[in-house]
């Protein structure tokens, strides 16, 4: 016989558990405990009888009208549900000893051992992050949302095994979302972080990165990509990252708090040498050229810009053809500006033409095209993340107007050496030890209101938490919601990969809310394609 044993004194919520658990599988006997020391009393009693104590333990529900079960060594107990008052995070030594001894006295197997739930009110004073343990299935939040509880107690019921029936409708879906893993983050600057990892990180590498220290009224994440990255001692690398496609706000606040704190640092920052660097600047909106010009020429003394307000001109000249307004145009250039608004449509295409333009243009000069330079895009709209994502595949920096000249030309000068600028500057930055997430992408094949599939490489190992975030663009409202493994298995769809099962861990009503909003959106997205 399975036992359920319930830790609660609460009728309402007891008449909850009992009807959800009944409708789940009659057959289970379920017995209640008022008090953690009803709960002592009868642990005294199964030191001696073992298994056998299971039948006498607790009380019935009210309406409980299943027959009595006669003691017997064969009873098991499945699992154990307790409000956070009496056996909660405060006593997780209290949890792991029981867990044990329920194990040592063969009321559960070392292959099913005994589940347990924790149900709490969503308050201030409750700490999630307690509750992050292997032994403990979850948490559920009171009230209860009926379809939710019966889904996680099946989860819980079913042991580390898919479950046979879904209270919640599930998506199957091949989308992809956010898992997060903290890093140890070292220090911020002007322009970017530093981080100290345990394992070396490729130059150039492109993540999405939370903190605190990056969120304003609208955002709290940044793009950002590896610059630098050396061993300070075995097995751990202290990782330089720059940031790309920084907001401006974001840029703001943190060189504002980087600057009012005393202890900051300054790192002297003076190029002096330099060939002459060619840049060719498109934008087709004239103010803007002129600032971004007049800029590029003020700050640096090494430079050389040309400007064009029309695309086909450009081209043209490119290709030195006579035209009444052509420009002179050196063989080659360095870098080149353009306009995000000139490049919205077919972004790409016009970039490989350029490209094609300056290949013929080198073949016309007898010069060697070994790469194309640098691109830079200004923009004076905002663009999400994904959008910017997308873009550093391909593009250098993206800025955004108002035009941050600081961050630009410090940014600038920490990227290209061979500038040379006009007056010795400071990079401005401090220690920070803020929580830093990074977001890795990864793959789901299947969704619902209560957990995840996740397609990975590797086995993640049963119990163990992960946090997942299902972007918005309500960047600010999206919650981290936490993840425990219940079972893996592996693709049947072929390659190397894994499937790992996630249970959704300590889910509230905003979470919920959030999970419903990101499901009919994607459900929206998979009808567009």
């Amino acid at each position: 016989m399975k036992f359920i044993y319930v830790l609660e004194d609460d009728e309402r919520i007891q008449k909850d558990l009992f009807e959800t658990l009944k409708n789940i599988d009659s057959g289970l006997s379920i017995r209640f405990f008022l008090s953690l020391a009803e709960f002592h009393e009868w642990l005294k009693i199964s030191v001696t009888e073992g298994p056998k104590a299971l039948a006498t333990g607790g009380r019935r529900f009210a309406d409980d009208t299943s027959p009595d079960v006669t003691p017997a060594n064969t009873h098991e107990l499945r699992l154990v549900i307790a409000k956070n008052e009496f056996l909660g995070v405060q006593n997780m030594g209290l949890i792991k000893r029981a867990r044990e001894f329920f194990l040592r006295k063969k009321m559960c197997s070392p292959q099913e051992p005994t589940a347990l739930i924790i149900t709490a009110f969503d308050s201030p004073d409750f700490d999630i992050s307690l509750a992050e343990e292997r032994i403990i299935n979850n948490v559920i939040f009171k009230p209860f949302d009926k379809l939710i509880l019966r889904q996680h107690l099946e989860f819980a019921l079913s042991g580390h095994h898919p479950v046979s029936s879904t209270a919640v409708a599930s998506m199957q879906i091949s989308s992809t979302i956010e898992m997060l893993k903290e890093v140890e983050l070292h220090g911020i600057n002007e322009i970017g972080f530093s981080t100290v990892n345990n394992h070396e990180i490729r130059i150039g590498a492109m993540t999405k990165y939370y903190s605190e220290s990056f969120t304003t009224d609208h955002k709290r994440s940044v793009l950002a990509y590896c610059h630098s990255c050396k061993e300070i001692s075995p097995k751990e690398f202290l990782c330089e990252f720059l940031f790309f496609g920084a907001d401006n706000q974001q840029l703001t606040q943190i060189r504002k708090t980087i600057l009012t704190d005393k202890g900051h640092t300054l790192e002297t920052v003076k190029n002096t040498l330099g060939n002459k660097t060619r840049i060719l600047l498109l934008d087709e909106d004239v103010p803007l050229s002129i600032e971004m010009k007049t800029f590029l020429s003020e700050r640096f003394e090494n430079t050389e810009v040309f400007t064009y307000s029309n695309y086909g001109q450009m081209l043209s000249d490119l290709a030195n053809k006579e035209t009444p307004n052509r420009q002179e145009l050196p063989a080659q250039f360095d870098m080149i500006f353009v306009n995000y608004a000139d490049f919205e449509v077919e972004k790409q295409k016009k970039w490989e033409q350029i490209q094609q333009y300056l290949k013929d243009r080198c073949k016309t000069y007898n010069l060697e095209f070994s790469e194309p330079p640098d691109l830079y895009m200004i923009s004076r709209k905002r663009l999400v993340t994904d959008e910017v994502k997308v873009l550093s595949t391909w593009v250098k920096e993206i800025f955004f107007t108002p035009l941050d000249k600081t961050y630009i030309f410090k940014k600038l000068l920490k990227t290209r050496t061979s500038l040379v600028n006009k007056t010795e500057t400071t990079i401005a930055g401090h220690k920070d030890n803020s929580a830093l997430k990074v977001a890795n992408p990864v793959e789901i094949t299947q969704i619902s209101e209560a957990g995840l599939i996740m397609k990975y490489y590797r086995e993640i190992s049963i119990g163990a938490f992960r946090e997942f975030v299902l972007w918005r663009p309500e960047e600010l409202e999206t919650p981290e919601i936490i993840g425990t493994v219940n079972y893996t298995e592996k693709d049947k769809g072929g390659g190397d990969y894994f499937l790992n099962h996630f249970v959704f861990f300590g889910m509230k009503d905003y979470y919920l809310k959030h999970i419903r909003l990101w499901l009919r959106e994607a459900y929206i997205k998979t009808k567009e394609k």
